[in-house]
């Protein structure tokens, strides 16, 4: 419901992006020590993998307020928003996604929830929200950082390629066929559904076990 200590709406919207855009430095700090704790870890354990990091703009931040709004969900303070801080990191194999799993979380000892998460559109990926513990924020280069968390996402190298054309095609609809012309936008959407039936899920599985023979 409605934060009663807001008189209009406007005013929670303009509260919480006025409080992220000061306090968006700090977050841009967290956001690359996060991504260089994770990149240690990885590098240490002799993955294959691709990392990635980004901080939300306040434009997204604005967009993310809105479409949880509609939902009537509101968040008291910007450290109540667990992904203004998301890394991505992708593996080749899932038997290196699950072995990575096991020593992050034997890594870090502030929060950490996991949710696996898959979708109708072939989007299939673990989140885990996370934050440093107290073993780091109590140092001085890492006390800043205590209370934020952010999301990271794990998946493989296919499902991710397969997202992104997905997210592209269908979900922000580049090409704006939705609108110009929404019987060949339904069309376009069953041949994905296609594409990812026939193919993307077997070759997922037949990459995985190509991997495992090594």
């Amino acid at each position: 419901m409605f934060d009663p200590r807001f008189k209009k709406e406007a005013d929670y919207l303009e509260k919480i992006l006025a409080e992220y855009e000061k306090k968006h430095p700090i977050y841009e700090e967290f956001r690359a020590a996060s991504h260089k704790a994770l990149q240690a870890l990885l590098e240490e354990g002799g993955y294959r993998y691709q990392i990635s990091s980004r901080t939300k703009t306040k434009e997204r931040l604005k967009e993310k307020l809105l479409r949880k709004k509609d939902q009537d969900i509101y968040y008291s303070f910007v450290s109540d928003i667990e992904d203004i801080v998301g890394l991505r990191v992708v593996f080749y194999t899932e038997r290196d996604r699950e072995r990575f799993l096991k020593a992050l979380k034997q890594e870090l000892s502030g929060a950490f929830k996991t949710e696996e998460v898959m979708k109708e559109n072939g989007y299939k990926a673990t989140h885990v929200v996370m934050s440093f513990g107290s073993k780091r924020t109590s140092l001085s280069e890492y006390r800043h950082f205590a209370g934020l968390k952010s999301e990271l996402q794990i998946t493989s190298i296919l499902q991710h390629a397969w997202a992104e054309i997905e997210h592209d095609l269908i979900y922000k609809d580049v090409n704006n066929l939705k609108v110009r012309d929404p019987r060949k936008f339904e069309i376009l959407k069953e041949k994905m559904n296609h594409i990812l039936e026939k193919y993307i899920k077997k070759a997922s599985q037949e990459l995985e076990d190509v991997m495992e023979k090594e």
